[in-house]
């Protein structure tokens, strides 16, 4: 234990709750309001909204690619999807190799690996993965 408890409000968001918790390696947050305990986040409740953002229970082609980071990628790729039929379930973007760059991770349903692979090439988007999820649940 500790004597100075770091703590976070019930409004601050997501985010900043886990990079607090990353930052000094602790595995669970208090949430306080007006100085009393409400709640608290756990490791386990970010594994939980991880696997969620990206649509870990959803059935789909997950592809991560390795894009420029330039204004307009992300219309160009949802634009691609939606004209193929495709429904992206989740999207997600990671710090790439260097600033140039950004890993995207999206899950998509209705498309085919092969189709939607092909696709993400014609727009000069570097595949770093792709693999169907046929049994998620």
């Amino acid at each position: 234990m500790t004597r100075d408890v770091i703590t976070v409000s019930e409004y601050t968001p997501l985010e900043e709750a886990a990079r607090i918790m990353a930052d000094n390696k602790i595995g669970g947050l208090p949430v306080v309001r007006d100085g009393k305990l409400v709640g608290i986040i756990t490791e386990s409740d970010l594994f939980r909204i991880f696997t969620e953002i990206l649509g870990a229970r959803d059935m789909g082609v997950r592809l991560s690619m390795l894009v420029p980071e330039q204004p307009g990628i992300l219309a160009d790729i949802t634009r691609a999807v939606a004209d193929m039929g495709g429904n992206i379930i989740s999207l997600g973007t990671f710090l790439g190799e260097d600033p140039t760059n950004r890993l995207i991770t999206v899950k998509v349903a209705d498309v085919s690996q092969d189709k939607l692979v092909a696709e993400m090439k014609t727009l000069a988007l570097e595949i770093e993965d792709a693999r169907t999820c046929a049994s998620c649940r």
